[in-house]
């Protein structure tokens, strides 16, 4: 990769980067100075905004059969990889209840839509997007179902845990996105424009409730369980990618993409399932801050070797 290449990297970095930074930093500066009800903002995000962010990609995502299939297929390798990865190290590092979910979940749900979408348009153009748009839908869905049911049974058994799991607003909304898709029934006009809306909102709120949280964590007092989980999902999750991506016939801007996708850091919403149910919302929000910082350096790197 040539410096001028390196030099446009860098500013796409900032770009993408910096919207970021802005309003964690504004929620965290609201937080310290209002001192708002967190658990209040964190369920309109929980039971408005993200299923309609769900529902109405589902209606609008287009993609290739095939492509898609081995996307999918590498997706649900990863994701069971590491989890069992990380349920096995919860235990040999003996976490327990909300820790131990909260840690699975940091390591299988990733930041790949508004950090890993636009840094791989720049990286791989309008194709590379579109395979990014496929995992990003596939970790929200499933990784977000599978987390809140690991955030649950922390707090219940497992059937119990299961029943409420299916009842929840983002599972609900991904059911319907997908009969509305295939059945072309979906509400439409000025109601599907509302879905829309508070869909686009989702994100930019999904950031200032992580600097609210982060306004009412103590990192220091989970450092050892942060810095253990920024390590399996910002160094072992991309080597577990490159052999999974190979092994299911992905090639090219596929590959790439998907091991990309595979290396980003924990997801914001990691902090909205954890908080809804108070599975380790302090650790889960610092190891989102922490494997974003360590994100600055890793990402780059695994950039320049796939390119």
């Amino acid at each position: 990769m040539s410096g001028e290449a390196l030099r446009s990297l860098g500013d796409i970095l900032f770009q993408v980067l910096a919207p970021i930074v802005i309003l964690v930093a504004a929620g965290f500066t609201l937080q310290r100075r209002l001192n708002l009800d967190v658990k209040s903002i964190n369920r309109v995000v929980y039971f408005v905004l993200s299923p309609s962010l769900v529902y109405s990609t589902i209606l609008t995502l287009t993609f290739d059969p095939l492509t898609t299939g081995r996307s999918v297929l590498f997706a649900s390798a990863h994701m069971l990889t590491m989890g069992v990865l990380a349920y096995l190290l919860a235990r040999r590092w003996r976490y327990e209840g909300g820790l131990a979910s909260a840690f699975i979940i940091a390591a299988i749900l990733m930041n790949n839509g508004n950090y890993g979408l636009p840094l791989n348009l720049f990286a791989f153009g309008e194709i590379g997007f579109g395979y990014a748009l496929a995992l990003f839908m596939f970790n929200a869905m499933v990784g977000g179902a599978i987390s809140i049911f690991l955030a649950i049974r922390g707090k219940s058994n497992r059937l119990v845990a299961l029943r409420r799991t299916l009842v929840q607003p983002i599972v609900i909304a991904m059911f319907l996105g997908l009969f509305s898709r295939f059945t072309h029934i979906a509400p439409t006009g000025s109601l599907m424009d509302m879905v829309d809306m508070a869909g686009q909102a989702a994100i930019p709120v999904f950031l200032l409730v992580l600097g609210m949280s982060l306004a009412q964590t103590d990192v220091r007092a989970n450092l050892s369980p942060v810095l253990r989980l920024t390590g399996v999902r910002m160094l072992v999750s991309p080597a577990v990618a490159l052999g999974l991506a190979a092994l299911v016939g992905l090639s090219g801007v596929a590959f790439s993409v998907a091991v990309m996708q595979a290396s980003m850091p924990s997801a914001v919403n990691a902090i909205v399932i954890t908080n809804e149910f108070d599975a380790a919302p302090d650790f889960t929000a610092g190891a989102v801050l922490m494997t974003t910082l360590t994100s600055l350096i890793t990402l780059p790197a695994l950039l320049f070797f796939l390119r």
